[in-house]
Protein backbone atom coordinates (compact mmCIF):
# COMPACT_ATOMS: atom_id res chain seq x y z
CA UNK A 1 0.00 0.00 0.00
CA UNK A 2 1.22 3.63 -0.30
CA UNK A 3 2.60 5.75 2.13
CA UNK A 4 3.13 9.26 2.69
CA UNK A 5 5.30 11.15 5.82
CA UNK A 6 3.57 13.68 7.56
CA UNK A 7 4.42 16.14 9.39
CA UNK A 8 2.72 19.37 11.53
CA UNK A 9 3.96 22.17 12.78
CA UNK A 10 3.41 24.83 15.86
CA UNK A 11 0.31 24.12 17.38
CA UNK A 12 -0.57 20.81 15.12
CA UNK A 13 2.31 19.64 16.54
CA UNK A 14 0.19 19.07 20.53
CA UNK A 15 -2.30 16.90 18.31
CA UNK A 16 0.33 14.72 17.16
CA UNK A 17 2.32 14.54 21.15
CA UNK A 18 -1.12 14.28 22.46
CA UNK A 19 -2.59 10.85 20.69
CA UNK A 20 1.19 9.52 20.96
CA UNK A 21 1.71 10.15 17.24
CA UNK A 22 5.98 9.71 16.14
CA UNK A 23 6.96 12.24 14.14
CA UNK A 24 7.05 12.51 11.29
CA UNK A 25 3.98 9.78 10.74
CA UNK A 26 3.61 7.72 8.37
CA UNK A 27 0.22 7.28 6.95
CA UNK A 28 -0.50 4.77 3.90
CA UNK A 29 -3.30 5.90 1.28
CA UNK A 30 -5.01 5.08 -0.80
CA UNK A 31 -5.74 6.43 -4.66
CA UNK A 32 -7.21 9.15 -4.84
CA UNK A 33 -6.50 10.60 -1.11
CA UNK A 34 -5.45 14.17 -0.53
CA UNK A 35 -4.51 15.68 2.03
CA UNK A 36 -8.42 17.24 2.71
CA UNK A 37 -9.62 14.05 3.01
CA UNK A 38 -6.46 13.35 5.21
CA UNK A 39 -7.61 16.05 7.80
CA UNK A 40 -10.71 13.94 8.02
CA UNK A 41 -10.20 10.57 8.46
CA UNK A 42 -7.01 11.07 10.95
CA UNK A 43 -9.72 13.66 12.92
CA UNK A 44 -7.60 17.22 12.33
CA UNK A 45 -9.74 20.37 12.49
CA UNK A 46 -9.28 21.94 8.88
CA UNK A 47 -9.68 25.49 10.83
CA UNK A 48 -6.34 24.29 12.42
CA UNK A 49 -4.46 23.86 9.01
CA UNK A 50 -4.25 27.07 6.50
CA UNK A 51 -1.59 25.44 4.24
CA UNK A 52 -0.15 22.41 3.22
CA UNK A 53 3.22 21.74 1.78
CA UNK A 54 3.73 18.48 -0.54
CA UNK A 55 7.29 18.22 -1.43
CA UNK A 56 8.23 21.39 -0.69
CA UNK A 57 5.45 22.93 -2.32
CA UNK A 58 2.27 24.73 -1.69
CA UNK A 59 -0.68 22.85 -2.82
CA UNK A 60 -4.50 23.03 -2.79
CA UNK A 61 -6.56 20.54 -0.17
CA UNK A 62 -7.61 18.66 -3.22
CA UNK A 63 -4.26 17.68 -4.42
CA UNK A 64 -4.07 14.08 -5.35
CA UNK A 65 -1.32 12.79 -2.96
CA UNK A 66 1.23 10.12 -4.27
CA UNK A 67 3.40 7.26 -2.02
CA UNK A 68 6.21 8.84 -0.91
CA UNK A 69 4.62 12.09 -0.66
CA UNK A 70 6.24 14.05 1.96
CA UNK A 71 3.04 16.24 3.41
CA UNK A 72 3.59 19.15 6.11
CA UNK A 73 0.63 20.74 7.65
CA UNK A 74 0.93 24.88 8.85
CA UNK A 75 -1.12 26.52 11.30
CA UNK A 76 -2.48 29.57 10.85
CA UNK A 77 -0.95 32.57 12.47
CA UNK A 78 2.92 32.21 11.20
CA UNK A 79 4.15 35.65 11.16
CA UNK A 80 4.45 37.30 7.66
CA UNK A 81 8.03 37.10 7.09
CA UNK A 82 7.91 33.35 7.43
CA UNK A 83 5.16 33.11 5.05
CA UNK A 84 6.97 35.07 2.19
CA UNK A 85 9.93 32.75 2.87
CA UNK A 86 8.08 29.84 2.75
CA UNK A 87 6.32 30.81 -0.37
CA UNK A 88 2.84 31.07 0.79
CA UNK A 89 2.43 35.04 1.66
CA UNK A 90 -1.17 35.73 0.09
CA UNK A 91 -1.99 32.34 -1.31
CA UNK A 92 -5.22 30.69 -1.07
CA UNK A 93 -4.32 27.18 -0.55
Amino acid sequence: MARIELRAFGPLMKIFSHRGWPFPLHVEIAPGDTPGALLKRLEIPEEQVEVVFINGRVEKMSHPLQDGDRVAFVPPGIPSIHRVMLGFYGKKA
